[in-house]
């Protein structure tokens, strides 16, 4: 049976944005009420806008992030609207899990290519110093890397370990 882990933005990521919505929202009720009219109109001509964008890249596009393991071995990942991505776990040379990517000598310093790397959610391809590709998708520091002839890819959905049992069933993977 095929496997999905989903990779969607932090709980308080989402939150602080519909915070922040409601600010907008609060001050542009003020401004029509205290009849400054013209500040209501500017807020809601940017602030909407602004809002609907924010909530598209934060939200929507996050939510819409797996990582697919098959029967057949095959790891699929669609991450929108930087990639989507299949490889055949069959082709994996190593397997490590990373605890911590920020302290980790290879993705440790990891340069953006294609990519959306925004308050500790990272989906798309980045390079490392040596020029190494890595595709990443994670919502944290802890990440499976799998390392193939061709890509490096690391992993870190929001069901870890569950994720990892299921690649453990395809893969030898080192701690």
């Amino acid at each position: 049976m095929n496997k999905i882990f989903r990779v969607p933005m932090k709980a308080w990521v989402v939150g602080l944005l519909l915070i922040f919505a409601i600010m907008v929202m609060a001050a542009t009720v003020w401004s029509f009420r205290s009849g400054i009219f013209w500040t209501g109109v500017c807020i809601v001509a940017v602030g909407f806008p602004f809002i609907g964008l924010y909530w598209w890249m934060l939200y929507v596009n996050p939510s819409k992030t797996k990582i697919e393991i098959r029967e057949n071995g095959e790891l699929r990942v669609t991450a929108p609207p930087f990639l989507t991505a299949k490889m055949d776990l069959g082709t994996v040379e190593s397997a490590r899990v990373v605890p911590n990517m920020d302290k980790d000598s290879i993705l440790g310093s990891l340069s953006r290519e294609r990519s959306m790397d925004y308050l500790g959610f990272k989906s798309g391809m980045f390079s490392t110093n040596s020029g190494t590709s890595v595709l990443l998708v994670s919502r944290s520091t802890k990440v499976l890397e799998l390392r193939t002839d061709k890509l490096t890819y690391a992993f870190g959905p929001k069901e870890f370990d569950e994720f990892l049992a299921a690649v453990r069933e395809h893969v030898a993977v080192t701690e």
